[in-house]
């Protein structure tokens, strides 16, 4: 019996209610080729898991030799017998601070003779994305591009590293920069990313148009921008002059509260008198303060 066919009974005090479990939160939205990232994961049990809903705990289990390596800072917890290395060598370093990262990598490695772990948590308000879950990145061309400074961590040989993007065009437009992450290797990375984080394959010839900040990593398909079609949409839509777009085939990761949008509603408002000091600190509505 499927998921989708379970019925759970609820008993009630005068009668007996049929509770249809048709389909979990992970399953919306399938319909339409996007899953939340991470659904239906088995992989990754008994060698990791993500603890959380939100603001999550990364928990890693490292047998003896084994090692993970993660953005300074990221560490939680660890068990006894796990030492902390700090890697300052170039041309590694240099090309983890072009992609957006600290240039300094830390490794923990398990030195005991028994099992251990590593409790990793994001350094902002984010959660964990394990990049499909997927335990060989050579699902995605052992190569996934990320948007910069989005390296958590990663186990089994995936590091951070950054590419060029000689088109100027992109450089300007698509959200990426001049300079973008990449992740390489044949392990497991972890990235950052804020709000709810789905998955979207696309198929050979599909193309994807997206907020700009709001694509965190794509694999294989191919990165393009999209100008908006009008002027008055173009000024007042809020998305700026260009759409980012992807086309298939490949794979794209999709955050619905960029990091930068949530500072900005975040923010605070400090007012000061004439005499410089402080008025008042949230501030009224923008049409009140105009008019002072």
């Amino acid at each position: 019996m499927g998921y989708a066919d379970l019925i759970a009974r609820e008993r009630m005090p005068d009668r007996m209610v049929d509770v249809e479990l048709a389909h979990s939160q992970s399953q919306k939205g399938m319909g339409l080729g996007f899953y939340r990232a991470g659904a239906g994961n088995d992989a990754g049990r008994g060698k990791w898991d993500i603890v959380g809903e939100h603001m999550q705990i990364l928990s890693v289990a490292l047998a003896p030799g084994e090692q993970l390596e993660s953005e300074p800072g990221g560490m939680m917890y660890m068990s006894d017998g796990v030492k902390a290395e700090a890697d300052f060598s170039c041309p590694g370093a240099c090309v983890r601070c072009l992609g957006g990262e600290k240039c300094v990598l830390m490794h923990y490695k398990n030195a005991g003779g028994k099992p251990g772990f590593v409790g990793i948590t994001p350094a902002r308000p984010a959660d964990i994305v394990a990049l499909d879950c997927a335990l060989d990145l050579a699902t995605y061309g052992n190569k996934i591009s990320a948007r910069s400074g989005a390296y958590l961590t990663s186990i089994d040989g995936a590091t951070p590293g950054c590419e060029p993007e000689l088109n100027p065009l992109l450089c300007c437009c698509a959200g990426f920069g001049c300079i973008r992450q990449v992740i390489e290797g044949t392990g497991t990375a972890f990235v950052e990313a804020s709000g709810t984080v789905e998955r979207k394959a696309l198929k050979a010839g599909e193309k994807l148009v997206l907020d700009s900040a709001s694509l965190v990593a794509y694999s294989d398909a191919e990165l393009g921008v999209q100008m908006v079609p009008t002027w008055y949409a173009c000024c007042f839509n809020g998305e700026g002059m260009c759409y980012t777009t992807l086309t298939g085939p490949g794979t794209a990761w999709v955050q619905s509260m960029p990091w930068a949008r949530f500072k900005k509603h975040m923010s605070v408002t400090i007012q000061l008198d004439k005499d410089g000091n402080v008025k008042n600190v949230g501030g009224p509505p923008a049409a009140e303060m105009a008019r002072n």
